[in-house]
């Protein structure tokens, strides 16, 4: 169960004022950068970031990013914390109900977060509407 989210650092940035007007609806990506466990404690590092260009194509102008990353924690029993850090050490994978979790939460958090800074710098907010479902590969 998760138990808290922090966001410890925001960064944003623009690559070129002139291509704002050309902007798109920004990349998104998350990465869970780390998980470690001390019992039932499992704490997850994560970065959101939010890549802008002037258009579709490959060779696209970067117009800016937003950079969001902190700690999600969950709290587990011991039985549980050891499979989630098996499977993660294993395979860099979460239990699918778990990262569908987690998924979900930092797009709402960061959304919401980043949505105050692309303001600040001129760019579409980085918001995500849909809930993400996640299936297990064969």
């Amino acid at each position: 169960m998760i138990t808290g989210f922090t966001i410890s650092h925001v960064e944003g940035k623009i690559d070129s004022a002139d291509s704002l007007s050309r902007q798109r609806f920004p990349k998104l990506n998350i990465s869970l950068d780390a998980v470690n466990s001390d019992g039932t404690k499992i704490k997850i590092d994560y970065t959101f970031i939010a890549d802008y260009f002037d258009g579709d194509a490959e060779k696209a102008k970067n117009v800016g990013q937003l950079k969001l990353g902190g700690v999600v924690e969950l709290t587990e029993s011991k039985e549980n914390a050891s499979s989630i850090m098996k499977r993660w050490q294993e395979k860099k994978t979460l239990p699918v109900d778990i990262a569908e979790e987690i998924i979900n939460g930092l797009n709402f958090r960061c959304s919401a977060t980043g949505t105050l800074v692309a303001y600040a710098l001129g760019l579409i907010p980085p918001l995500v509407i849909s809930t993400t479902k996640i299936q297990e590969g064969k």
